[in-house]
């Protein structure tokens, strides 16, 4: 067996592995650094982003959606009306503002209206006297005038508070040259000069009242058959006439001249002469205002008939000055005159006697 000897020389066949093995391995090794290599490259890149070009967002125009919601609420009474308002706004797609905006309006209650029908007086009683029983009533004289035969009264009733115009014939309400028209006037001019507060009224009775007529818008007065009496007083008129119809007082005419007592004056009485067989009385007032009051009734009937300063107005028979008074006898003066002091004082009035006519009170 022939013996083969190992020269160094290598063989084609394993020249061939050789260099399959090296290009296997070049292979791999190439793999492996790419590998590394990219991934180093990979993470520095992602590095450099980071902290050399930071990143910068430009926001997109802001959107703006708006949403409006109103409510409104009524109550009743008072009516209350709420208003809710209710904004929405999207400002780019992450930002979201709600506004709420709420108005309250407090509306009055609604009016209510209430008719209520009165039924207006049907005759002059009904407007003089409403629904009471009384058996006069007071109407103050706010304007008097004379036309043709007639006298025309615009009154007023002190106790509905209804105003009336009535017609009655002059007659009835004259004397003389004296009659409702200048009284009514003389009496404001009297106020006017010397500051007074007189008032001129018609006392009228109830009876027959019911018969008066109105034509015209005024009320037709059936004289013959009405009870009146036409007073000039600063008092309380109502009480003073009641006084005097019940026979509770009587009525005293005192004159201007001074009697011989402290508060006292001459005068007469209707309703006492007979009585004491004289005309001539002694009049004592309880104080310096009653002699007063009376003394400014005497000059204001002196005016109206046109004799001022006449001390004794009354005599005339047209106007008679009264003192309404409950008295006490006092005995007779030295030439016979009855004393009367007074006791209960009502006021002091002037009555007016007209030619016709039939008196609610006499004196």
């Amino acid at each position: 067996m022939a013996q083969t000897q190992n020269t160094g020389q290598i063989t084609r066949r394993d020249f061939l592995k050789i260099i399959a093995t090296s290009v296997a391995t070049a292979a791999i090794t190439s793999a492996i650094m790419y590998s590394g290599l990219s991934g180093i490259f990979k993470e520095g890149s992602k590095r450099y982003t980071d902290t050399q070009t930071p990143y910068t967002s430009t926001p997109e125009p802001k959107t703006e959606i708006v949403t409006i919601t109103k409510t409104t609420t009524y109550t009743q009474p008072p009516v209350t009306k709420t208003e809710t308002e209710t904004v929405t706004k999207t400002v780019t797609k992450t930002e979201t503002v709600t506004e709420t905006k709420t108005e309250t309006l407090t509306k009055p209650s609604p009016t209510t209206t209430t008719t209520t029908t009165v039924q207006s007086p049907r005759t002059l009683e009904e407007l003089l006297f409403g629904n009471s029983n009384l058996e006069f009533t007071v109407l103050e004289i706010l304007d008097a005038k004379i036309v043709g035969d007639n006298a025309i009264l615009s009154v007023e009733s002190r106790y509905t508070r209804n105003k009336a115009v009535i017609e009655i014939p002059l007659r009835y309400l004259s004397r003389g040259d004296i009659n409702i028209a200048n009284i009514f006037s003389r009496v404001k001019e009297y106020n006017s000069y010397n500051k007074g507060n007189y008032s001129v009224y018609f006392v009228l009775g109830r009876a027959n009242v019911n018969k008066a007529i109105e034509l015209d818008d005024k009320w037709i007065l059936p004289a013959s058959n009405i009870y009146y009496n036409i007073i000039i007083s600063d008092k309380d008129v109502y009480n003073i006439v009641e006084t005097l119809k019940k026979g509770k007082a009587l009525a005293l005419m005192p004159m201007s001249e001074d009697g011989p007592y402290p508060y006292s004056v001459w005068g007469g009485s209707n309703q006492l002469k007979n009585d004491y067989n004289s005309d001539s009385i002694i009049i004592v007032y309880q104080n310096g205002q009653q002699v007063n009051e009376a003394k400014n009734a005497i000059k204001l009937a002196s005016y109206i008939l046109g004799k001022p300063n006449d001390k004794n107005p009354t005599s005339y028979g047209i106007l008679h000055v009264d003192t309404v008074a409950t008295v006490d006898y006092k005995g007779k003066y030295e030439n016979g005159a009855p004393i009367f002091t007074v006791k209960d004082y009502k006021g002091t009035i002037i009555l007016f006697i007209p030619d016709k006519g039939n008196p609610y009170v006499s004196d």
